[in-house]
């Protein structure tokens, strides 16, 4: 697992360095961006928690990057890297050693505080993660930014919930029984 893990961090760092070295260093702290690098760490540290809450910030992260493409957002090769790669590896992760039961709150949790220090490390313009203005276009549905927040938060734990349900019953290695006589 520990060249997995390399491979997923070399994901991240591929495109957080192309990032960095475009003058766009707040881009690095996109949650699907970090979703390869919390799956590099738990495969180094064998941590089933770090490795899930990584894969499942990449299995809502992904799809929302796809949108971003379909809807005529600027396509970076190296966005692969984080977002097909970094999954990639972390389903693989999740098969070999598992997605621990209640992962899903501790990537909400997660989630929140990244955001919070989104809202306290870039700049507003660059909007990452959503921390600071409602996604473009969705404006006339919600009164508010912090009541946007909070939709993107409740719908991000169902989406968790629900990948986390699907990966545990599909794909997480089922416990072996004992011999039958």
């Amino acid at each position: 697992m520990n060249k997995l893990g390399l491979a997923a961090l070399g994901c991240y760092a591929i495109h957080a360095g192309f990032h960095v070295l475009s003058g766009r260093p707040e881009e690095a702290l996109w949650m699907c961006h970090l979703g390869a690098a919390l799956v590099g760490i738990g495969l180094l540290s064998s941590s089933t928690t770090t490795n899930g809450i990584g894969t499942l910030f990449l299995c809502i992260g992904t799809p929302l990057w796809v949108m971003y493409l379909a809807g005529g957002g600027e396509f970076y090769p190296t966005s692969c890297f984080p977002h097909l790669g970094g999954l990639a590896i972390g389903l693989y992760g999740v098969r070999r050693l598992g997605l621990p039961s209640g992962t899903w709150w501790k990537a909400v949790l997660a989630l929140v505080v990244l955001i919070l220090v989104s809202r306290l490390v870039t700049p507003p313009p660059a909007n990452v993660n959503v921390a600071f203005a409602i996604y473009p276009g969705w404006e006339k549905y919600f009164p508010s930014h912090l009541v946007y927040l909070g939709a993107m938060i409740a719908q991000a734990a169902l989406y968790f919930f629900a990948f986390e349900y699907a990966l545990r019953r599909w794909l997480a290695p089922k416990p072996q029984q004992e011999g039958m006589a």
